[in-house]
């Protein structure tokens, strides 16, 4: 099992450590008080038809496991996150997550993407930068 790469939930574990429990002792204090901001799980946004677009900013990667249509199979895959309208989205097409991590797209990053094409069964995106 040496070929294992730490999950997302590990990573928060270890951040977890280096918390200043008196800071979260006092934010935890009076919680009734304070309003929601905005919901942090993640919905799938998905282009069906070529043309179709969103506009989001950009926050990164995430991995989320799927079914394969065909066989059924469970497999990871990595997935972009999207800040929409104050909810998490996130599409895991690779030929998407490819396109953000060539052009280098901070977190951050205001963006439009566009169903731009079908090519066999795979989804063709275009990452447009907004500002």
């Amino acid at each position: 099992m040496d070929n294992l790469t730490p999950t997302t939930e590990n990573h928060q574990l270890a951040q977890v450590e280096d918390v200043n429990f008196q800071e979260l002792i006092v934010k935890s204090q009076n919680l009734q008080d304070l309003n929601p901001v905005m919901n942090l799980s993640a919905d799938y946004i998905e282009l069906e038809k070529v043309g179709e677009s969103f506009r989001g900013v950009y926050i990164g990667k995430q991995n989320m496991t799927i079914a394969d249509k065909m066989t059924g199979e469970q497999r990871t895959m990595e997935a972009a996150r999207f800040l929409i309208d104050k909810q998490v989205r996130v599409n895991a097409g690779v030929v998407l997550v490819n396109e953000l991590d060539r052009a280098a797209i901070p977190v951050g990053t205001p963006v439009e993407i566009t169903y731009s094409e079908k090519k066999g069964n795979v989804k063709i995106y275009s990452v447009t930068l907004l500002g």
